[in-house]
C-alpha cells in the first residue's frame, strides 16, 4: 500500500516537474496616445486585451515595494518562494472543506498563476508553489518582485503598477507618494471591487489603504508622522480618461507607430486634438449636406506638407456609424482619383521639355486608338473651348487637353512616376490603364495623393505621411525637378487660370494663394479635392462604400468646400506662391501663347524657363487676305482689285469644326481658285458626318423640318461644289464648307457626295433610322 502511494506520489512529482516553465514571461505592453500637446487619444490594449505591462524604472520605488511586501508577503525576502507554515495552514483548510478556501499565495506563487492563469484547484495550487520554487531559484527575489509589480492587478483592465500609477494618478511610479503607493498596494486584493472611479469601490480601497497604512506604522515601516501626514494628504486620483470619438480612425492610423519594437509606452503623435475634432465636425456638415444627392460618407486629412506630420485624420463621418460603413478607413481606401493625378502629367510634360505653360493643347473632339476600337472621349461638361495654353487647360481641368498630354508623356513613364511617388498596387500591364490613366483609372488613396501633392509644397521632394512630431526634416530624393513642381503649385493657385471652368467666389477660390485640384470619378462615385500650400495641406474625399453614384456630387461642389472650410480654420501663416526661380516674365497671346500681335484683342503674362520664351508673334490674330469675289484665301497671284485683307482667326486645320460650330469669325481654309498659287490639287472627296454604321432614332412628334440629320464633307478643293446624294438620290447642292441638313425616313439610307462638275465619288456611308 505504501509503495504504491510513493509511485504515484513520483508519478505525479514527475508530471509536475515537467509542466513546470520557470521563465519570466514577456508581455508586450499596452500603448497610450497622446495628441501633439499631451491630450489623450486613447490607449491600444495590449494582445491579451489588458492596459498596462508596463516595464518598471531600473530601481523599483521603496514606497510601493515596501507597501506590497507588507500586504501581499511580509517574509517574501526570508522563503524560497513559498511559506511553509502558511501552505500547511492552508493545506489543512483546503483538504478540510474538500475545495481551495485558503491560497497561502507568495508573491511568487502569484507570478506563477498571473503568468499561467489557470482554475483555483489543488492540482493548480500545487503547480504554483513549485513553479515559484523554480522562479525563485532560477532568478532571484528582486526580479520576481518586479514581474509581480509588472503583472499585477489594478483594476480597470490594467496589469501592472507603472500603468495604474498613470492612469490614476497622472504620474511616474517613482513619483508617488505614501498615500498614492498604499492605495495601489491595496488594489490586486479585489481589483475588480475596488475601482477608484466608483464610489463604492473608491470607498473600499480607501478602507483597505487605511488598514495598511496603519499596519505599515505598527511594524515600523513608517513612523507616526509619516502615517499621519498619509491620512490627511490629497489621493490626486486623476478623472477616466476618455477616448474622443472623433480620433478614433487617426488611433488606429498611428497604432503601427505604437506596436513598433523599441516603441515607449506614452507615443505623443503628431495630431492636434482641437483640429481632429474641427476636421470631423466639417466631414460631418459636409456628409449632412450631400446625403440628399446620394453620398454615404466622406472623410478628410490635414497634413503639414513641410514635414509629413498628420494634423487631422478624420477616416469617415463617424468610426461608429454601421449604417454607413463609418468603420472603413476612408483614407486608406483605393478608389478613383478622377482628375486629381492630372498636374502630375503636366509636371511630367513639363519637365520633359515637351511643353510650357503657354502651350496650346486643343480641347476639341478627338479620336485616340485603343485596343477596341477609336475612342473620342468628353470633358465633363460636354463642351469644347478649343485651342487652350497648358496653364488654363489644367486649370480647366479639361479632360481631352490631359489626354494629349498624356500621350506626349507616355503611359509607361507616367506610372513609373507614380510608383516612386509612393502610390502602390499598380498593375505591371500598363494596357490595364492606357490613356484613362487621365481620367482616374489608377486607384489611388487619399494618403497616396497626400503624399504626392506635398511633392509640390517642397519644390518637388515628397514627404511621407508620419503620425510622430517632426523634430528636423531630413534630406529625400525628388520626385520632381523644382521648376516644374513650382510652375504646377504656381498654375493651381492661379483662379483666373480656372475661367471659365469654375466661377469666381466658388469654394476653389480662397482670400491668400492656395493650390487647389478637385477629381471626380466615373460616374460621380468619388468628389475629391486637395488644397496645398508651402505650409499646409487638406485632402477631402465623398463618396459611398460600395461605390454606388452620387447624382451630379462633383469634387467641386462636394468635396472643396470642404477642404476649403478646413484650411481657413486652420491658424496657417499666409501663403506665398511664386512663379518658379529665374524664370522671366513675359506678355502673350492668350489664345496662341506667342507674342501679342496688333491684332491680339487680349494679352496676359505668362512665366517661361530661361530660353523657352516665345520669339514669334501671334500667328492666330491675322489680316487674311480674301477673294472678295469667293470668300476664301487670297494667293499672292491674286489681282489685287478683288482682294481685301480681314482680321480673322487663322487657326490650326484641328481647330476648323470646332471654330464654326462656335460661330467664330475664322478664315477659310481654302484659296480662290481664280487665283491659284500653284499647280490645282487633284480632286478629293471624303465624308465626315455621318459616321459610318450611325444609329438614329426617329421621334414622330417633332416635325420632319427639325428632325434632321446634318451632312458634311472634307473637298479638296475647297472651292467645288458637291451634291450630296441620299440612296443615290440627289438632295442638295452645295458650295464651301460642304454641309446639308437632310430630313431621313425611318429606315436603313446610303449616303454619298459627288463633285458636281467632276466624275469623282465618295465612299459610302450608310445610316439607320430607327422608327
Amino acid at each position: 500500500m505504501l509503495a504504491a502511494a510513493l509511485v504515484v506520489c513520483l508519478g505525479l512529482g514527475v508530471r509536475l516537474w515537467r509542466s513546470l516553465d520557470g521563465t519570466l514571461v514577456v508581455r508586450a505592453p499596452s500603448h497610450v496616445l497622446l495628441d501633439r500637446h499631451g491630450a489623450f487619444l486613447g490607449e491600444l490594449s495590449a494582445p491579451d486585451g489588458a492596459l498596462g505591462y508596463w516595464p518598471l524604472p531600473a530601481a523599483l520605488p521603496d514606497k510601493l515595494v515596501r507597501a506590497t511586501l507588507e500586504t501581499e508577503d511580509r517574509r517574501f525576502r526570508e522563503h524560497p518562494g513559498i511559506a511553509p507554515s502558511s501552505i500547511a495552514r492552508a493545506v489543512w483548510q483546503n483538504l478540510s472543506s474538500g475545495h481551495v478556501v485558503s491560497g497561502a499565495s507568495t508573491i511568487a506563487m502569484q507570478v506563477a498563476r498571473l503568468q499561467h492563469p489557470r482554475a483555483r484547484t489543488l492540482w493548480a495550487k500545487a503547480r504554483e508553489a513549485a513553479e515559484a520554487l523554480l522562479l525563485v531559484d532560477r532568478h532571484g527575489h528582486d526580479l520576481v518582485l518586479r514581474q509581480y509589480l509588472t503583472l499585477a492587478p489594478y483594476g480597470e483592465r490594467v496589469h501592472g503598477a507603472a500603468r495604474a500609477s498613470q492612469l490614476y494618478f497622472g504620474k511616474p511610479v517613482e513619483d508617488l507618494s505614501w498615500l498614492q503607493a498604499t492605495f495601489l498596494a491595496a488594489l490586486p486584493q479585489q481589483p475588480v471591487k475596488m475601482s477608484p472611479w466608483t464610489k463604492d469601490g473608491l470607498a473600499r480601497a480607501m478602507a483597505r489603504t487605511r488598514r495598511i497604512l496603519a499596519t505599515l506604522e505598527a511594524r515600523g515601516v513608517i513612523d507616526a508622522e509619516t502615517h499621519r501626514q498619509a491620512l490627511v494628504s490629497e489621493l490626486g486620483l486623476v478623472k477616466r480618461p476618455e477616448r474622443p470619438e472623433a480620433a478614433m480612425h487617426a488611433l488606429l492610423a498611428a497604432a503601427p507607430l505604437a506596436r513598433r519594437t523599441g516603441a515607449p509606452t506614452i507615443v505623443r503623435t503628431s495630431i492636434d486634438l482641437e483640429l481632429q475634432r474641427d476636421a470631423q465636425r466639417q466631414v460631418e456638415l459636409t456628409l449632412r449636406r450631400l446625403r440628399g444627392q446620394g453620398a454615404g460618407n466622406a472623410a478628410a486629412l490635414v497634413v503639414s506638407p513641410a514635414t509629413g506630420e498628420v494634423l487631422a485624420y478624420v477616416g469617415s463621418a463617424g468610426y461608429f456609424e454601421a449604417q454607413d460603413k463609418g468603420a472603413i478607413d476612408y483614407l486608406a481606401a483605393r478608389r478613383s482619383p478622377g482628375s486629381a493625378l492630372k498636374p502630375f502629367l503636366y509636371a511630367l510634360a513639363l519637365q520633359d521639355g515637351r511643353l510650357s505653360l503657354a502651350t496650346p493643347v486643343p480641347d476639341v473632339p478627338t479620336e485616340f486608338p485603343t485596343a477596341l476600337g477609336a475612342w473620342v472621349p468628353e470633358n465633363m461638361t460636354h463642351t469644347f473651348l478649343g485651342p487652350m495654353l497648358a496653364r488654363e487647360a489644367l486649370g480647366n481641368s479639361r479632360n481631352l487637353p490631359a489626354l494629349h498630354v498624356l500621350q506626349q508623356v507616355g503611359v509607361d513613364r507616367a506610372l513609373e512616376f507614380f510608383g516612386r511617388g509612393g502610390v502602390r498596387r499598380i498593375s505591371s500591364d500598363p494596357g490595364e490603364y492606357g490613356l484613362t490613366l487621365a481620367l482616374g483609372s489608377l486607384p489611388v488613396t487619399a494618403r497616396e495623393l497626400a503624399v504626392l501633392y506635398s511633392a509640390l509644397a517642397n519644390h518637388g521632394v515628397p514627404r511621407p505621411l508620419t503620425f510622430l512630431p517632426v523634430e528636423a526634416v531630413t534630406a529625400a530624393e525628388p520626385l520632381l525637378h523644382p521648376d516644374a513642381a513650382d510652375a504646377i503649385l504656381h498654375v493651381l493657385a492661379d483662379p483666373e487660370a480656372r475661367r471659365p471652368g469654375f466661377p469666381p467666389g466658388g469654394p476653389l477660390d480662397f482670400d491668400t494663394p492656395v493650390a487647389i485640384k478637385t477629381g471626380t470619378s466615373q460616374g460621380h462615385r468619388d468628389a475629391w479635392a486637395v488644397a496645398v500650400s508651402h505650409q499646409l495641406l487638406v485632402v477631402g474625399w465623398v463618396g459611398n462604400a460600395d461605390w454606388q453614384k452620387m447624382n451630379g456630387v462633383s469634387g467641386a461642389m462636394g468635396a472643396a468646400p470642404l477642404v476649403h472650410q478646413l484650411f481657413e480654420r486652420v491658424n496657417a501663416p499666409a501663403s506665398v506662391i511664386t512663379s518658379p526661380q529665374g524664370w522671366s516674365a513675359v506678355e502673350i497671346c492668350p489664345l496662341s501663347g506667342r507674342r501679342p500681335g496688333p491684332l491680339c484683342p487680349h494679352h496676359r503674362t505668362e512665366y517661361f524657363a530661361k530660353g523657352t520664351e516665345p520669339l514669334e508673334a501671334c500667328p492666330f490674330h491675322q489680316a487674311v487676305p480674301i477673294d472678295v469675289r469667293t470668300g476664301l484665301r487670297a494667293s499672292a497671284a491674286c489681282d489685287a482689285r478683288y482682294v481685301s485683307r480681314r482680321p480673322l482667326l487663322d487657326l490650326p486645320p484641328e481647330y476648323g469644326s470646332w471654330a464654326r460650330a462656335q460661330h467664330l469669325d475664322v478664315a477659310p481654309p481654302g484659296e480662290s481658285p481664280l487665283c491659284p498659287s500653284g499647280p490645282p490639287p487633284a480632286p478629293a472627296l471624303a465624308i465626315t458626318e455621318p459616321r459610318s454604321r450611325t444609329r438614329y432614332l426617329f421621334d414622330p412628334s417633332t416635325p420632319r423640318e427639325f428632325s434632321t440629320v446634318r451632312l458634311s464633307a472634307r473637298v479638296t478643293p475647297a472651292t467645288e461644289d458637291i451634291t450630296w446624294l441620299v440612296d443615290g438620290r440627289p438632295v442638295g447642292q452645295v458650295g464651301w464648307p460642304h454641309e446639308l441638313r437632310v430630313s431621313l425616313a425611318p429606315g436603313p439610307h446610303e449616303v454619298r457626295a459627288a463633285f458636281s462638275h467632276h466624275a469623282v465619288l465618295s465612299a459610302p456611308v450608310t445610316v439607320v433610322v430607327e422608327d
